[in-house]
């Protein structure tokens, strides 16, 4: 952030000596509008209204970036939740055989007829 503001303020000194460099009027006219100024201050206007103008061409392609960033969260937060209850289906399951299997364990007769899980 600090070089960020140092060079700033470089670009606002460079541009003020050009503006005290030239100082000759300028007539621009534009339509109906007409304006004298000083030909370094209309320089610098028309470079920092195409700042401007990039600035807010840029803005408008952060938001389109934004907007389908939160589209693919949105789909990936999706797919996690169907992966969550699949894995619970699974896992639900699973505990479902395993108490079957324990069960049948436990209705096995052991060696001598009886069942192994009862004492004897």
């Amino acid at each position: 952030m600090k070089s960020y503001a140092l060079a700033i303020l470089l670009a606002m000194l460079v541009a003020a000596g050009y503006a005290f460099q030239n100082t000759g009027d300028v007539v621009v006219r534009f339509i109906f509008w007409e304006k004298t100024l000083p030909q370094g201050l209309w320089d610098i206007l028309l470079f920092a209204a195409g700042g401007l103008l990039m600035w807010i061409v840029s803005l408008a392609s952060l938001i389109e970036v934004r907007s389908a960033l939160r589209r693919k969260i949105k789909e990936q937060e999706e797919r996690i939740r169907s992966l969550e209850q699949e894995r619970q289906q699974l896992l639900e399951a699973l505990q479902g055989s395993q108490a079957a299997a324990n069960r049948a364990v436990e209705e096995t007769p052991g060696p001598e007829g009886s069942t192994s899980g009862s004492p004897q």
